[in-house]
């Protein structure tokens, strides 16, 4: 929870001067930064990789559906999936047992397929790291990551108060 909590202050001193889109430029150029990174750790390079692709997907979807859509929206939907992202990332490494680990993975990667944002039809494309076992962030491309952030929030406080003895 401390991670969490310092991690969420970190964005917040990070952001807080950001003026219109710098927030999904920001998190666009860090997630560049280590994807590209050969001498960074696979895994978080694969991350980073997802972070990326769902930026600019996002980015692309907007652009063609909602041309006239506020620059605003980019930079709240950057921030809620970098943060989906991490809190996903906290609560997989925090989870003991096995059953556990894939338990929070479910219910992150149902969440992202649950809130879509655009409705894309372009299921390959959607879908492309959602069922990808080379990578952890197996999450729906095409998610309101506002609202799935919202949700999982609430999933995981259920989870853990019903779970308080045995999670963690």
């Amino acid at each position: 929870m401390k991670k969490l909590l310092f991690m969420a202050a970190l964005c917040c001193m990070t952001f807080t001067s950001a003026n219109a889109q710098q927030v999904f430029n920001r998190i666009l150029d860090k997630a560049n930064g280590i994807a590209n990174d050969r001498t960074m750790d696979m895994e978080k390079r694969k991350v980073a990789t997802f972070e990326v692709d769902a930026l600019n997907y996002m980015a692309m979807k907007a652009r063609e559906v909602t041309p006239d859509a506020k620059v605003i929206e980019l930079d709240r939907q950057a921030l809620a999936m970098y943060e989906y992202v991490n809190m996903f990332l906290d609560e997989v490494t925090k989870a003991r047992k096995k059953k556990e680990r894939l338990e929070v993975v479910r219910i992150f990667k149902e969440t992202s397929l649950y809130y879509p944002r655009f409705h894309d039809t372009d299921k390959e494309l959607v879908m492309s790291y959602y069922d990808n076992a080379k990578f952890l962030t197996q999450f729906s491309l095409d998610t309101d990551w506002e609202k799935a952030l919202a949700e999982v929030k609430k999933v995981m406080t259920l989870v853990k108060s019903h779970n308080h003895k045995d999670y963690r």
